[in-house]
């Protein structure tokens, strides 16, 4: 059981893996990866690149100071630098492992050995997650609403061959044959009388958590929405340290000479962490590049290797600043010592 457990994870790996692959095939395919190394590595470039990983990691500190605001709704209180360390090794798990185990669930894990309230603080993890998302899609369509407002450079324009409706529908038929095959694994698992008795102990097993762990996180989130102005201070952190690092890349922008109002960035880029969120690549590897590609190539109107250019620049800068995290993973500094990890 256990082998043919571990068989399946290596097969997930190597799926991911290859899937990564192909996406960076087709977004190099085309293109002069040489001329790309050599506009992205100019040496002229290099203090541009410093700003560009400060204004990064300085987002992640922001990151932080978040997650322990809204930790501190439901009276879990866990230090800054403890915070930091939890979040650093997420963001190694999310940008550089293949694992299905993202950095959030690991976060999440992690942060109930640093106090006795164990769901509440893994909810905030997710509650961190769902206000970072919203504001990820909220900067989206406020900054497609505020592009015709511009001038001539910012008018947003779209090929013939994008089509929001075309676009809407493929997500909503992928959704739905989600939907059909985890229905479809259920049926299975319930009329196959070697799978029926692992089906019930799951359902069984979920129905008895259920009853442990629902009072306690309809009291956590009732803790949330009764504090507006803790929510609201979550918000402007999440603008704050999602605009640091797409300041950082317009910055790289705009010293290579590329013609894009930063509205483009604004949009372009939050649009790809969306992507990336998606597990069927290694952080996103390929796949986000290849979309950058499209959008900067068709809709900023620029080349679509300055496109890949900043898609390429943005996975460079997220793997330096995921260097600490590399770090904490190999010392086991993730884990509390003793109470000292704590207020």
């Amino acid at each position: 059981m256990a082998k043919a457990k571990k068989k399946s994870k290596h097969i997930s790996y190597l799926v991911r893996l290859l899937i990564a692959a192909a996406a960076l095939y087709f977004a190099f395919k085309g293109e002069s990866a040489k001329d790309i190394i050599r506009d992205f590595c100019n040496p002229n470039l290099f203090l541009t690149y410093v700003i560009a990983i400060a204004l990064n990691f300085a987002g992640q500190l922001v990151f932080v100071l978040r997650w322990l605001i809204l930790l501190r709704v439901p009276s879990v209180h866990v230090n800054y630098w403890a915070a930091l360390k939890l979040h650093m090794l997420g963001l190694f798990y999310n940008n550089c492992l293949p694992g299905a185990v993202g950095g959030d669930a690991l976060r999440a894990w992690y942060v109930t050995k640093h106090t006795d309230k164990k769901i509440e603080a893994a909810l905030s993890v997710f509650i961190d997650r769902a206000v970072g998302m919203a504001c990820t899609i909220a900067m989206v369509f406020l900054t497609y609403w505020l592009l015709p407002k511009g001038g001539k450079e910012t008018q947003f324009t779209l090929g013939a061959e994008f089509n929001f409706v075309s676009l809407a529908i493929k997500f909503l038929l992928a959704g739905l044959v989600l939907v059909v095959l985890a229905a479809a694994v259920v049926v299975v698992m319930f009329y196959s009388r070697k799978l029926r008795p692992k089906l019930l102990t799951y359902l069984f097993i979920l129905s008895i958590k259920w009853k442990l762990w629902v009072a306690r996180v309809l009291e956590a989130i009732r803790l949330y929405c009764t504090k507006p102005f803790t929510l609201i201070l979550a918000i402007i952190l999440s603008f704050t340290c999602q605009s640091l690092p797409i300041i950082g890349l317009y910055l790289i922008g705009s010293k290579l000479g590329i013609q894009a109002n930063i509205r483009y960035y604004f949009m372009f880029f939050p649009m790809s962490w969306i992507i990336g969120i998606i597990p069927i690549s290694v952080g996103g590897a390929g796949v986000m590049e290849l979309g950058l590609k499209g959008l900067f190539g068709k809709v900023a109107q620029v080349t679509t290797q300055q496109g890949l250019g900043l898609a390429l620049a943005q996975r460079i800068i997220w793997l330096l600043t995921s260097i600490p995290g590399v770090i904490i993973h190999l010392t086991g500094k993730h884990l509390p010592k003793m109470e000292e990890e704590r207020f």
